[in-house]
């Protein structure tokens, strides 16, 4: 009888080696597989009316840009402090909006709520269909570097085929291009068939949060029991490329959410006396010691915010990026790896911590008695208020370290992608932009006056139709605030064709 022949090594090797490439093999028609059925979730943008085929009576791109410029010139400033600002420049900005659209003013009702915030409501003519609303404000923030400026902040000059100053990119275009499409389709006629309500809230002080204007806002038409279909604030813009690797169009960016917000401040007491006899630790060191300790472990990553930017823009993506971009499951480590690189990018995958505040110690010969430092944390939608302040205690692990928390906010809900009034604000910014436009969700890491409208609707978006490049991302709340007069009055057409478009049941 004949003994059982063992299998060689090299016969175990070569059945390893084919078990191998069999994964291999199945992997890489795993990623093929996801990467031909990634498919665009743009609009079939054929089936569009184009804007420019609907003509209506609009003003120039000239005389449009002149009145913007108009409206720049009044020094609607919000201050930190109250009692720095100046009202009388609201009353008169209220004057000036009066008088340049007549029709808005007659045919629209409008109130003033928490003394200078205008809200208007246009009434349609069915019941059936809720009202939306759109949201904006009229303040500024102050002057930063005046003698940089091309043009003095507060002169609205239209030069350079641009329109200067503050409020330009940041808020009274949205204002200004908001009441133009209204005036127009007031001088159209449309007044004798609007059928859905339309709200306008112009808040007078969204710069330091909002609260005597939209939250009185948002009060008044709790009481009053009005929903909305869905609320349009400012926000996102539309990104020209460069902006996503692999993507050579632009990028229309709608902010299904905001970010939280948290100042966390940080304190410690410790015995004074002189610097001849110091502790080991001065109250300076602890707190030091802890902030180290906070910046070496930052939140924990999450994804979920930036899957939804993926998921719209990979898939319009060139290869390589569309396969990275459809495989998620696998190449995600090297993504968040390669955000985390950028503070911009890095900010899309983690609530961000960021030491503004230090102070500590008077004098060189004297031991501080106290110490005490403030972190602004901007909180992903994954996490909350308390998540962090656990994760700070944690990470910390010093009872002589004393939290305090102000002026704190939750993540906002996340408006669902999948809702007819997306489908409506993403078809209306292909149609007035380009067909080469990309329009995708995403989380804003700034906070909006949307903030007091969470219990109006479920579905709340932050988008402004502005073309922004990578150099002017510091005009927003810098130096040379501008936008270029043919994007001003695309805006215009946005607007106008955006309340045509919603104007009936939405599919």
């Amino acid at each position: 009888m004949q003994s059982r022949r063992k299998p060689s090594i090299n016969s175990k090797k070569f059945s390893i080696l084919g078990v191998l490439a069999k994964s291999l093999l199945l992997l890489v028609i795993i990623l093929i597989y996801n990467t031909v059925t990634f498919t665009s979730k743009q609009p079939n943008v054929e089936t569009l009316e184009k804007g420019h085929q609907d003509s209506y009576n609009s003003l120039s791109e000239d005389q449009l840009a002149k009145r913007l410029g108009q409206s720049i010139q009044f020094k609607t400033i919000s201050h930190a402090e109250e009692y720095q600002n100046d009202y009388e420049e609201f009353i008169k900005l209220h004057a000036f909006l009066k008088k340049t659209f007549p029709l808005v003013h007659s045919y629209l009702d409008c109130q003033v709520i928490g003394d200078y915030s205008l809200l208007y409501h246009w009434k349609g003519q069915d019941p059936t269909l809720k009202p939306i609303m759109f949201a904006a404000h009229m303040d500024v923030v102050p002057i930063v570097n005046e003698d940089k400026w091309s043009y003095p902040p507060f002169s609205g000059k239209v030069a350079d085929g641009y329109v200067w100053g503050r409020g330009s990119m940041d808020d009274k275009l949205v204002v200004m291009a908001l009441l133009e499409a209204i005036e127009d389709q007031l001088a159209s006629g449309h007044h004798a068939t609007l059928q859905r309500s339309i709200y306008l809230a112009f808040g007078h002080d969204e710069e330091v949060g909002g609260y005597r204007g939209a939250s009185k806002m948002a009060a008044y038409l709790e009481e009053k029991g009005v929903t909305f279909e869905y609320i349009l604030d400012e926000g996102l813009p539309i990104l020209l490329p460069p902006v996503f690797p692999g993507i050579t169009r632009p990028i229309a960016t709608l902010g299904m959410a905001e970010k939280g917000g948290l100042n966390l401040h940080l304190s410690v007491a410790s015995m004074g006396g002189h610097s001849s006899m110091p502790p080991k630790h001065t109250a300076i060191g602890i707190l030091s010691a802890a902030i180290t300790k906070i910046e070496e472990n930052p939140m924990p990553l999450s994804l979920q915010q930036a899957r939804l930017v993926f998921d719209y823009v990979g898939r319009e993506a060139t290869l390589p990026m569309k396969l990275v971009f459809a495989n998620m499951w696998l190449f995600e480590p090297i993504v968040s790896k390669v955000l985390s690189k950028t503070p911009a990018l890095d900010a899309l995958q983690r609530t961000t911590t960021a030491v503004t505040v230090f102070n500590g110690g008077n004098k060189p010969n004297v031991l501080p008695a106290f110490a005490n430092a403030t972190i602004n944390f901007r909180i992903a939608p994954s996490d909350s208020i308390q998540r962090v302040i656990d994760h700070i205690r944690t990470t910390i692990d010093d009872d002589r370290i004393t939290l305090s928390v102000s002026d704190s906010i939750e993540p906002a809900p996340v408006t669902s992608p999948h809702t007819p009034s997306f489908k409506l604000i993403q078809s209306t910014i292909i149609q007035e932009f380009s067909p080469d436009v990309i329009v995708a969700p995403a989380i804003m890491i700034a906070n909006t006056d949307t903030r007091w409208y969470w219990n109006l609707t479920p579905n709340i978006y932050r988008f402004c139709p502005q073309l922004v490049s990578k150099t002017d991302h510091a005009r927003f709340h810098g130096v040379d605030e501008r936008i270029s007069t043919s994007n001003y009055k695309q805006l215009v057409d946005f607007y106008y064709h955006l309340i045509k478009n919603g104007d009936k049941k939405l599919n």
